[in-house]
């Protein structure tokens, strides 16, 4: 049931996409296009070694990762994001329109989108990403400097401030609940391939039936990944009954396939829950 819980959480991660509250719901933008898109959605899957594909995007649990890789290589190449330059830059607008159009002609050619990716196109949910770094980190205590960083806004257009979904055939059944506006803080480190979405602000999850309906709605707080190179990935999850207390941490491996398995090698354990000293700069609603 834990597994369920926060697998649909992290769904509700992937359906939004987006950074700053006011400057970057509401530009300006460089936006980028359908075949920039195109390229990097395809990019990203491409394996060393034969020509099938190395995950499965179309399924739920591989959803973060195929987000994360493509942010990833939009900062690496369309971007060019580096961090000993002081030049302000015009974030990243991922148009739900583009994503949604990108991920039909290079995944489901001849299948059905997935729920995922549907439901962000019907809420009509953006994307910023704003890869200043001297508005994202003001200070880091650690030995390693994240090699990628940015603040990342999801949102939609519509005047309601929340939606929520039910999902009736997960067991226990369960209600994820979006804000009309989602952020959090985008790292990636080059050594060690770890990836932190940190400070997520915006998701909450409840189950509606079951043990874990006594804690009624908790907050997705931060979401750690570590992916192996044509194989699986590994995920340290953290959710909260309320933010300002502590919670629980959870390890999960996700096959290339989507199947999500609890727990972790102790190796990867160590890598995912390691120590991060990071003084962030302020979100400035505008």
């Amino acid at each position: 049931m834990k597994i369920k819980l926060i697998s649909f959480m992290i769904l509700g991660l992937l359906s939004f996409q987006s950074v700053l509250v006011a400057q970057q719901t509401k530009g300006p933008f460089r936006t980028v296009d359908r075949e920039s898109l195109k390229r990097a959605m395809e990019m990203v899957l491409k394996k060393d070694t034969g020509p099938e594909p190395a995950y499965d995007p179309t399924t739920t649990p591989n959803g973060v990762r195929y987000q994360t890789d493509v942010i990833v290589y939009l900062l690496e190449n369309e971007a060019r994001q580096d961090y000993e330059s002081p030049e302000e830059t015009l974030p990243l607008l991922v148009g739900y329109k583009e994503w949604y159009q990108a991920f039909k002609s290079i995944n489901c050619r001849d299948q059905d989108v997935p729920e995922y990716v549907e439901r962000a196109y019907k809420f009509k949910q953006n994307m910023v990403i704003d890869y200043n770094r001297n508005k994202v980190i003001k200070e880091t205590y650690d030995t390693g400097i994240p090699y990628l960083a940015a603040n990342i806004t999801l949102f939609w257009e519509s005047p309601e401030k929340s939606l929520s979904y039910k999902d009736l055939d997960s067991r226990p059944p369960l209600k994820v609940i979006y804000e009309r506006v989602m952020t959090y803080r985008f790292l990636k480190y080059k050594d060690d391939n770890l990836v932190v979405c940190d400070q997520i602000e915006g998701l909450k999850g409840k189950a509606l039936k079951g043990f874990l309906r006594i804690f009624g709605k908790v907050h997705m707080v931060q979401y750690r990944t570590a992916a192996v190179k044509d194989g699986p990935q590994y995920v340290l999850v953290e959710v909260r009954k309320f933010r300002w207390l502590f919670g629980s941490k959870t390890d999960l491996t996700i096959t290339p396939d989507g199947v999500t398995l609890e727990s972790v090698p102790e190796k990867e354990k160590q890598r995912l829950r390691r120590k991060i000293k990071i003084q962030y700069e302020p979100l400035k609603p505008g």
